[in-house]
């Protein structure tokens, strides 16, 4: 494995890890994420898994490329700094590389890395989409054309080919039982680890670092998300949540009122984004793409209510991969005062309790209700408000540090 930081601000730890435990009784960790360079949510949790272990152990990261401490630390608050780099660039090595580590993380989206520490720990941020019956049979055509060709003393290059293809149907399995625990990032997540890989897993929710306290508030409903076309599966559904907003503004019942719209968004997405600011014109409304992050605090700290839509129209049972699996921009803006009014399934419907400190809906039509019912009682939406921020807390990196480091002691004991 390669070894050492090469950036300016480089790691510190040892080159390459050994395969027992350190003389000092520091265990060697190893934390596998194939795109640490993204800093999406998935290398939040990744690095904060890191950091927290950190504290006692010797951590190595794993993945194609050295992270950039400096960028982690500012884009998603996470200290990398006290952890050594080897560089693994897809499953195969990451799986040999395991052996190296007393404990091996996997936090990699639908890796199939087999674990060969003698403790592991999956990380899942959803296991992948419900297979379809024709999915099946692919698998199962796969396995017999693997099978068939193998019987073959040696075969010609084509048919190695052929060979090859059949294998790239097969449904990777292997993995599954390799692992000492896995880890879930909602109880929704939980649920279909259980089904479709056959495994229980415990929840260790992310961690939120909000850096937005509440602030004076302004009449603003806020909507917090990447702008992602409907057609690539997971949406955030601006553009529904903008005509609820639209009729409720036309028809005279959020007078002073206003919406801000804000997100990120790459190029497969940009007409998807456009399109909604075409929609907004005319409207007391703001669209803000790929905003910098001044933008989206000033945001945070002024919005009264937060509205979240993934999951609205999709059918949970065949594709669960379009709903919001946890939801850290519902927390966010619950920290900073922001009354979330969430459509009521998967990870949202877990983070807000309804009632008690935001409000769950099923429909465009009672979204509409509940934010006039909210409107008109400052009192209640006040209520909310504080037990949204009391709430917010429970997701902390605090909260996050010691669920981690019980299920570490639990398993190592």
């Amino acid at each position: 494995m390669a070894a050492g930081m090469t950036s300016s601000e480089s790691f510190s730890p040892p080159s390459s890890p050994p395969s027992s435990q350190s003389p000092t009784g520091r265990l060697r960790v190893g934390v596998y994420d194939l795109y640490w360079s993204t800093l999406g949510g998935g290398e939040q949790v990744d690095g904060s898994i890191a950091q927290v272990l950190a504290g006692d152990h010797d951590v190595t990261l794993l993945g194609p490329q050295v992270p950039d401490v400096g960028a982690t630390m500012r884009r998603l608050g996470v200290d990398l700094s006290a952890c050594g780099y080897a560089r693994v660039v897809d499953d195969g090595e990451a799986s040999a590389a395991s052996a190296d580590f007393d404990v091996f993380v996997n936090g990699t989206y639908l890796s199939k890395a087999i674990n060969r520490a003698p403790v592991g720990y999956y990380y899942v941020h959803f296991p992948g989409e419900v297979p379809t019956r024709a999915d099946h049979l692919r698998s199962r055509m796969g396995v017999v054309g693997v099978k068939a060709l193998s019987l073959a003393p040696r075969l010609p290059q084509r048919l190695t080919e052929v060979q090859a293809a059949f294998d790239r149907r097969v449904a990777r399995v292997e993995f599954v039982p390799s692992y000492t625990r896995y880890l879930a990032n909602s109880q929704f997540t939980a649920s279909w680890v259980e089904r479709l890989w056959g495994r229980p897993s415990d929840v260790l929710y992310p961690p939120v670092r909000p850096s937005v306290q509440p602030g004076e508030k302004a009449p603003l409903i806020l909507v917090l998300g990447r702008f992602f076309d409907p057609s690539f599966g997971h949406s955030k559904k601006q553009h529904e949540l903008l005509a609820t907003f639209s009729e409720l503004h036309r028809s005279g019942r959020l007078p002073g009122w206003r919406m801000a719209i804000v997100g990120g968004c790459d190029a497969s997405n940009r007409d998807y984004a456009l399109a909604v600011k075409r929609a907004a014109r005319g409207l007391p409304v703001e669209v803000h793409v790929n905003a910098p992050g001044t933008v989206v605090e000033q945001l945070l700290g002024e919005a009264t209510l937060y509205w979240h839509g993934a999951g609205l129209g999709e059918d949970a049972e065949r594709h669960p991969e379009r709903f919001e699996h946890f939801g850290i921009s519902v927390v966010e803006a619950m920290a900073a005062g922001a009354v979330p009014l969430v459509f009521g399934a998967a990870g949202p419907a877990e983070i807000v309790q309804d009632g008690t400190n935001g409000v769950h809906w099923s429909t465009l039509f009672e979204l509409a209700q509940q934010t006039e019912r909210l409107v008109a009682d400052p009192a209640r939406t006040a209520e909310l408000s504080g037990a949204a921020v009391a709430r917010a807390a429970d997701f902390s990196a605090t909260a996050f540090a010691a669920r981690l480091n019980q299920f570490v002691s639990n398993d190592l004991s």
